[in-house]
């Protein structure tokens, strides 16, 4: 009897042994199916979007170039549309009508931008301009910004700032003798040493290794970290060891260290406070002027400036930049089209004299060619990520507070609706029946819009005029000889950097 009551109980607790492994499980189970329900299940009245896995969303499905994989989801979900991206809800929107209603009517309410761990660690803990979101801090430097870029590159400072560098350009051409060669370098240099002169008040020889320096790190920048740190999208990643973050960290004290190098070669040549010559001595002038007044200064720190002449450093040269390599790819491969333009400019500048800011008006066909690579080359064709301030609503669906707001500047630009076939490069795009310049079309947003477009745009325009007439005036582009047939525009795949071209050659060929 004793061995029977035993073994009763050896079973029973054994089965209830088994009985709790199984309510552990079950209830794990329960919670990974709740848990993964939860995350997928859409806000309330959020736009409509692929429903994507459980816990990473839809991250598997960016198969190719943000912009492509955009288009594809507003053929199928509608111009917004909204997913999620790890622990991120995003929204995409898509043509003009979506786009102005956002950050020009509700400039405000979306004019922030996300928390990404990424921008943290590569702005010293969000202090620049571009990255940090909006506030206080942001708006001041953005005045200051805008002050400079005023004072330093607008009329005759930006056209002599630009001329000085013509004769570096000519002399590296003309030791260069018509021979094949990619151009990225030459302008690459160029644009620099304009953007150094405004900074900082020096201007680079152009074979200056700090220029190739800052090439080879804008290059490895983009490789590295186009689609950002997948701590961006999970908070939790932040602290799982990886070698992402300490090479952004690495690359970032990189940057960091050349423009410091210039700060203390400028602090060295110049001790004058009330000498203003460039954009660092305004910086410290009004660091200086708020110490005299009493005024907090935490928002003027020393790694505020710093931070500040990177942005303003790495967005004007960054952009020109691309911008020229499509101008003179698709010049090379139109060489009616470059023809014309240079007709234009023989007849209204001709050969004695440089063309000049006042020129721009007179030059209807050029600036029309170079609006079109604007829009052609779509070099952004996907803004910098926005964030909701708050909650909000764009047409019947609500944007929840912090979601990512994605303006996608490729459907405005290649929107069969706005332009006449818009795959096809076509510089009557921005003319007028009159030949007038359409100088602001409504579906044409190269540098964004509203409290968040871009802080150089105006300097940006005028200076890529004064660079592109003047290289049609005194050059021509053409394509290797013998390897005519071969297409320049090609574009490199599945990049959140933009719309970057292969590298290719041309030939640069004086004018007689």
């Amino acid at each position: 009897m004793i061995n029977i009551l035993g073994t009763l109980t050896d079973m029973t607790e054994s089965s209830l042994g088994q009985v709790n492994g199984l309510t552990i499980t079950a209830t794990l189970g329960v919670l990974l199916v709740s848990m993964a329900i939860w995350s997928v299940s859409r806000p309330s009245r959020f736009p409509p979007g692929p429903r994507g896995l459980p816990i990473v969303g839809s991250i598997y499905d960016m198969t190719d170039s943000p912009e492509v994989v955009f288009g594809k989801w507003a053929k199928k979900y509608g111009d917004i549309f909204g997913l999620k991206i790890g622990q991120r809800w995003m929204v995409v929107l898509n043509r003009k009508d979506l786009v102005k209603e956002a950050v020009i009517k509700q400039g405000v309410e979306f004019a922030g931008r996300p928390d990404f761990y990424s921008a943290e660690l590569f702005t010293s803990g969000f202090k620049d301009i571009i990255l940090s979101t909006y506030s206080d801090t942001w708006k001041l430097h953005r005045k200051l910004g805008h002050t400079a870029l005023r004072h330093f590159a607008t009329g005759k400072p930006l056209q002599k700032l630009v001329s000085s560098v013509y004769p570096k350009v000519e002399k590296e051409l003309a030791e260069n003798g018509g021979k094949p060669m990619d151009p990225r370098l030459l302008l690459t240099l160029l644009t620099s040493s304009v953007l150094s002169q405004m900074c900082f008040g020096k201007s680079y020889a152009l074979h200056d290794p700090k220029v190739r320096e800052w090439m080879q790190l804008n290059d490895e920048f983009n490789s590295y970290f186009g689609l950002g740190l997948a701590a961006d999208y999970f908070s939790w990643a932040k602290y799982v060891p990886s070698s992402g973050p300490r090479l952004m960290k690495d690359l970032m004290n990189d940057f960091i260290n050349v423009i410091k190098s210039e700060l203390v070669q400028h602090n060295q040549q110049s001790n004058d406070p009330d000498n203003i010559s460039d954009f660092y001595s305004m910086l410290l002038k009004a660091q200086e002027d708020a110490k005299r007044a009493g005024e907090d200064v935490d928002k003027l720190t020393d790694v505020h400036i710093l931070q500040t002449l990177l942005d303003i450093f790495t967005a004007g040269t960054q952009t020109t930049i691309d911008t020229l390599y499509w101008a003179f790819a698709l010049m090379s491969e139109n060489p009616g089209m470059q023809k014309k333009a240079q007709a234009e400019i023989d007849s209204v500048v001709g050969r004695g004299r440089v063309p000049t800011i006042e020129d721009r008006g007179t030059l209807p066909y050029t600036e029309a060619t170079l609006y079109e690579v604007m829009r052609y080359s779509s070099i952004v064709p996907v803004a910098l990520p926005h964030s909701a301030m708050c909650d909000t609503k764009i047409g019947d669906y609500v944007i929840p507070r912090e979601a990512i707001v994605i303006v996608n500047l490729h459907s405005m630009h290649f929107d069969p609706q706005e332009w006449d076939d818009p795959d096809s490069f076509k510089p009557e795009h921005f003319l007028d029946e009159a030949g007038t310049v359409r100088q602001h079309p409504p579906s044409f947003m190269p540098f964004g819009a509203g409290r968040r477009s871009c802080l150089g745009e105006a300097v940006a325009k005028a200076d890529l005029f004064l660079i592109f007439s003047w290289f049609l005036q005194n050059y021509t582009f053409s394509k290797v000889p013998d390897e005519e047939s071969e297409n320049l525009i090609n574009i490199i795949p599945k990049t959140a950097a933009g719309r970057l071209l292969t590298p290719y050659e041309i030939v640069i060929k004086e004018r007689k």
